[in-house]
């Protein structure tokens, strides 16, 4: 590579004014702070880069973490050069920087020290200091880089979450040089310009290469991206991130948080894959989105109207906990068929493999499935079309040996599993596995199962229990998380729904008695106690937790409206004072709940 100056940074002042700072290693801090200021538009009017608060912010916690390599015990050198640079404004400059500074300066040692922030540059630059080699010596930093096998990784990490700070990392450092050198094209400075047309003419990346190999070792950049490119990965090399990219969109049309966790999958479904990946689950993602790229594109064109479906498909797999689900339930769903919502997120058992050929269930297995009675054989053959078309595309995805098809059911392989929580990390989407989501805490763990489907909710919220052997401390924490979580909003219901997911024969009688006093479960404990026969005083159930176990029977979401007016006039029959009264308890116990489920009843709200 060329040799590329950055000049007129008032580098060699500094240095001179200030001697302690002349070590290789305080030196290369100090060229990469001065230069930055620079770069980044600082004064430069008395010779050397004047830090603003704004800027000494932007250098510590954004620069720095980005583009500069350093031992631990060199970072104290970044901020003791801007210290020195503070030291020789005016006084009420010099106040306002040295605040910015001290409150920056736990921040920049944090960030300098997250993992998140590592790019390839600054991974090695890292670890050839901790191994001994001297980062100011091109040649030793060659022959380090020589004797790697492949890329190592910080605990943790994947090669994707690497290249995708490094490609940012050098898109920003490639603008910054960019509007450096336009502005000081546009409004020459008197100190100079800091970059010369001839080094610019190299090109902004081959600029950004050489600055890398001061600010981090030397020779370390230009030998990423010459003989030991494959130990810095870059996008080419992960053809499933577009895969990763339509995986992430799903999870944001569901939550819209890539921070809200997804259910763990059974215990040992992604054991193959570790908690960071390795080439086997990073080589099963490849195939995944070579399939899926397949089904979708032009060449895909015979798979029919759900080929473009084959990432919804995996996504909504994993998002059941990797549960098995029905190919005619889902064309069914596609088709706009009706679907008792109680049973389109239900696993469905797995059969023995058997002939390829796919078969459409039977009528009276449709209606199983969908929960509509009175299917008949006609209605199976409206269905059985759209269902073969759905099969064709699992069959396709099958064939990576990462889903599979048995019948009408099918589902992610263990192996598949592990491939598409692979592929929703790398995105940043919460994906714990099972031991992880058992250490949560209850509110945690509550917040996240209200919006998962009921199996998996209801498997993690009894491990969860499992894992502190289901005492009553246990369950009063579960119990008083699931009446506060998401209290007073319009999710209060689908919160209090996890109630009807627990075991409640396996609740001790503790904590039964414990929680007859709970607004939310006091009715639930009661109805326990009362069917294991023990005596209950109806005085210890609060109305709003009598009132709510009434709102929530009521039958809500489905069936014609003169069987629910009928459910709900059976209730107000029963309940002291009458509809009137049992409307103002529900009202006030969850007026969200009480207005959706009685309003289409014509039922006045207080």
């Amino acid at each position: 590579m060329a040799e590329i100056v950055l000049t007129n940074t008032g580098v060699d002042a500094f240095l001179a004014a200030h001697p302690e700072f002349r070590g290789s290693g305080a030196a290369r801090a100090a060229d990469a702070v001065l230069g930055l200021l620079a770069l980044r538009g600082a004064d430069r009017a008395g010779g050397m880069p004047e830090p603003t608060p704004a800027l000494i912010r932007r250098l510590l916690l954004e620069d720095l973490p980005a583009f500069v390599g350093a031992a631990p015990a060199e970072l104290d050198v970044y901020p003791a050069v801007l210290r020195a640079l503070v030291a020789g404004l005016d006084e009420d400059r010099r106040r306002r920087a040295e605040a910015a500074l001290a409150e920056a300066e736990p921040d920049f040692a944090r960030a300098m020290g997250d993992p998140g922030n590592l790019t390839w540059h600054r991974w090695y630059a890292q670890r050839l200091r901790a191994d001994g080699t001297d980062p100011g010596d091109p040649g030793a930093v060659r022959d380090w880089l020589a004797r790697l096998d492949g890329p190592p990784l910080p605990d943790g990490m994947r090669r994707a979450d690497l290249m995708g700070r490094t490609a940012l990392a050098d898109v920003l450092l490639a603008e910054v040089l960019t509007r450096a050198y336009v502005r000081d094209a546009e409004h020459p400075p008197a100190a100079g310009p800091l970059l010369g047309d001839h080094d610019v003419a190299q090109g902004i990346g081959t600029v950004a290469q050489a600055l890398l190999d001061r600010w981090t070792a030397a020779g370390l950049a230009e030998g990423l991206v010459g003989p030991y490119a494959h130990l810095a990965p870059g996008p080419d090399d992960f053809p499933h991130l577009v895969l990763a990219d339509a995986l992430l969109d799903e999870h944001l049309d569901y939550y819209g948080d890539p921070a809200v966790p997804l259910p763990p999958p059974e215990s040992g479904a992604t054991t193959a894959a570790g908690p960071a990946g390795g080439a086997d689950v990073e080589a099963d993602a490849d195939l995944l989105a070579a399939a899926v790229d397949a089904l979708a594109g032009p060449e895909g064109e015979d798979s029919g109207p759900y080929g473009s479906e084959a990432a919804h498909l995996l996504y909504t797999l994993y998002q059941r906990g990797c549960s098995a689900e029905s190919v005619a339930r889902r064309a069914a769903e596609f088709e706009d068929w009706t679907v008792d919502p109680d049973l389109e997120d239900a696993p469905v058992p797995v059969p023995p493999p058997g002939p390829p050929e796919y078969a459409t269930p039977a009528a009276g297995e449709l209606a199983r499935l969908l929960g509509t009675p009175g299917l008949t054989d006609a209605d199976r053959a409206r269905l059985d079309k759209p269902a073969r078309e759905l099969a064709a595309v699992v069959d396709r995805l099958a064939a990576t040996g990462l889903v599979f098809r048995h019948g009408d059911a099918f589902g992610l392989t263990a192996r598949g599993c592990a491939a598409v929580r692979y592929l929703l990390a790398v995105r940043r989407v919460e994906v714990p596995d099972a031991a992880e989501a058992a250490a949560w805490p209850a509110a945690t763990l509550v917040a996240a199962a209200e919006g998962w489907p009921p199996a998996p909710a209801g498997r993690v919220l009894g491990a969860w229990l499992a894992a502190r052997d289901g005492a009553d401390a246990a369950w009063g924490e579960l119990f008083d998380a699931v009446g506060t979580v998401n209290a007073g909003t319009s999710d209060a219901a689908s919160t209090r729904a996890l109630l009807a997911l627990l075991d409640w024969s396996a609740v001790p009688s503790g904590a039964l008695h414990a929680a007859l006093a709970d607004p939310v479960a006091g009715a639930r404990a009661a109805a326990e106690l009362t069917a294991r026969g023990e005596p209950v005083d109806p005085g210890a159930v609060p109305t709003a937790a009598r009132a709510l176990a009434v709102l929530d029977a009521l039958p809500a979401k489905k069936g014609p409206l003169e069987a629910r007016r009928t459910a709900f006039d059976t209730a107000a029959a029963r309940w002291p004072g009458g509809s009137a009264a049992l409307v103002a308890a529900m009202a006030a116990a969850d007026p969200h709940e009480t207005a959706r489920v009685l309003r289409p009843l014509g039922v006045t709200l207080p």
